[in-house]
């Protein structure tokens, strides 16, 4: 395969699998968390406001007792209830840590997947350009490394592909 579409291919893959990954794969749905803690929380919810509703319809031997038991169920559900929450956010905090992991790892893989084909090709030239097109203030850049006359070396070929492919994405995701 040639470098040319080689690195386009890499930098568009560079530029959208990332945010793929975040915005649409959620890579957190394929890690089985254990919800057996949330399932434990809300049946202990749901037996709080049983006991809750049992206190509220009981007959007791006077107003103090019967709010002193309301009370008391009362706080035992608004405990039980703090308690799923925070486990539930735990959960969200974990799927959201997963989700920005295989997110950055897919960035620098790729990124280094593209280093390493710069690298091993560094001294082959992407493109010759015709001796008639003067590339005059950037000739020495362009053609960096390969010491081609007229030439875009590999490394500038990737870095105007990223360049380009993400304020193109960008631009598309503003517009959206």
């Amino acid at each position: 395969m040639e470098l040319l579409p080689l690195i386009a291919l890499l930098s568009l893959i560079n530029t959208i699998l990332p945010d793929f990954i975040r915005n649409y794969l959620k890579v957190s749905r394929f890690w089985k968390t254990s919800r057996a803690h949330t399932q434990q929380w809300q049946s202990e919810i749901d037996d709080a406001r049983e006991e809750l509703e049992n206190v509220r319809n009981a007959e007791h031997a006077g107003e103090y007792a019967k709010a002193i038991k309301i009370l008391r169920a009362e706080r035992k559900l608004a405990d039980a209830e703090a308690k799923l929450k925070s486990a539930r956010s735990m959960d969200a905090f974990k799927e959201m840590g997963i989700d920005t992991v295989a997110y950055y790892v897919s960035k620098v893989l790729l990124a280094l997947i593209l280093i390493v084909v710069s690298i091993l090709n560094r001294s082959t030239p992407v493109i010759v350009i015709d001796l008639g097109i003067s590339l005059a203030p950037f000739t020495g850049l362009l053609s960096f490394p390969t010491g081609v006359y007229n030439a875009v070396s590999v490394p500038i070929w990737a870095f105007s592909c990223n360049v380009t492919f993400r304020l193109i994405y960008d631009m598309i995701k503003r517009d959206a």
